[in-house]
């Protein structure tokens, strides 16, 4: 099948020819196989939509990863008495909310007024 008639050579037996036509139809059904994959879209389709899922775990993995180091390595330099002021604002956040709604109800009374 790859060269011309001219550049095969003729089988002698029948048992030459019954071995080249086994040979041709292996060949040939190996191709139609591989004709047949290029054309299986959704089979491609999915097999592209499975490599970006990896691909955009790999990277979702990867971005976790920094933050958690960039956690880390600001916590590391955070001063000891800021993360204490930080805990503390945790603890005490209904406190801190209801200070901040009555400077906020305060400094729209003194706008009002200056009207």
């Amino acid at each position: 099948m790859t060269g011309t008639p001219q550049d095969d050579a003729i089988p002698d037996t029948p048992e030459e020819l019954a071995e080249e036509a086994q040979a041709t139809r292996e060949e040939l059904g190996r191709t139609l196989e591989a004709l047949a994959d290029k054309t299986d879209v959704k089979a491609r389709a999915q097999e592209m939509a499975g490599d970006i899922k990896t691909q955009v775990e790999h990277a979702a993995a990867e971005a976790k990863d920094r933050a958690v180091q960039a956690a880390h390595l600001l916590h590391d330099n955070t001063p000891e008495p800021l993360l204490q002021a930080a805990g503390a604002a945790r603890r005490n956040r209904a406190a801190l909310l209801a200070a901040g709604a009555g400077i906020l109800v305060l400094a729209m009374l003194m706008r009002r007024a200056k009207r």
